[in-house]
């Protein structure tokens, strides 16, 4: 009999369901258990993140909300309560081997992530978005389907890219 394997998300709205169904269809997890404030049939509300029956059925967690900075805040108290915050890459996505990600950063399908580029803590790379290479992204940046970051840009932490929107090179010329 397989294992079952549990992820816990953070937030049951459109991204948190489907954070979880991309989790659980790439084979990683078996099953993910969900908290949130609002939604119905959630194991519970944010505040009961530190519960130990939680953090032993579930490990691993992910923060899946779409307030940057309250994903990053999310963020801190998971790691803080002991959960591991994976990277998770979707086997459609290419992310270059010399790219760095931070803890917690989720990197949807169709999207590409170049050479160099650094990302703090939380960030998502949403579907179709292009991170050009020696990009940095702060922690708990959001680029939206569809956006491109140029190659070089720096990002504040809780920064969004629109869906469409072209963050131009620092050496681009006007």
């Amino acid at each position: 009999m397989a294992q079952t394997r549990r992820v816990l998300i953070l937030g049951r709205g459109g991204f948190g369901t489907q954070l979880a169904e991309l989790l659980v269809h790439s084979g990683r997890y078996t099953e993910a258990l969900f908290l949130d404030d609002n939604a119905p049939n959630a194991a519970g509300k944010l505040a009961d993140l530190a519960r130990p029956d939680l953090l032993a059925a579930c490990p691993d967690a992910f923060a899946a909300l779409g307030n940057n900075p309250l994903r990053l805040q999310l963020l801190r108290r998971l790691a803080e309560a002991g959960y591991a915050l994976p990277v998770f890459v979707h086997p459609a996505a290419f992310v270059t081997p010399s790219a760095q990600l931070g803890a917690g950063t989720v990197v949807l399908p169709f999207c590409f992530v170049g050479a160099r580029v650094r990302t703090g803590r939380g960030c998502i790379l949403n579907a179709g978005a292009v991170i050009d290479h020696d990009a940095v992204l702060g922690d708990a940046v959001h680029a939206a389907p569809g956006a491109i970051v140029k190659a070089g840009v720096h990002l504040d932490a809780c920064t969004k890219v629109e869906s469409g929107q072209i963050l131009r090179s620092p050496w681009d010329k006007p």
